[in-house]
């Protein structure tokens, strides 16, 4: 039965370890953002599922903290409505 176990070497576990998140962060009006979410889901970008709720402006800041060595990048999209 011990044939049928995938047991990660140490190797494939170090892998794991080293694996970094890119955090994307949306700012603008409701219905913006849930377009915008919606559209990326439908295009393979991201499932609408792994977003966070919607957080009041004034959380954001808690939101992203930054951790050491980061750096930020802003995409800025127009949406036409």
């Amino acid at each position: 039965m011990a044939d049928f176990i995938d047991i990660p070497s140490e190797d494939t576990r170090s892998i794991r370890t080293k694996r970094r998140a890119v955090k994307i962060l949306m700012i603008g009006q409701p219905e913006d953002v849930e377009h915008t979410i919606a559209h990326l889901y439908h295009c393979g970008f991201c499932r609408v599922e792994n977003w966070s709720r919607a957080l009041p402006y004034a959380q954001i800041q808690q939101a992203t903290v930054r951790e050491p060595g980061e750096i930020m990048r802003i995409y800025k999209r127009y949406v036409d409505r």
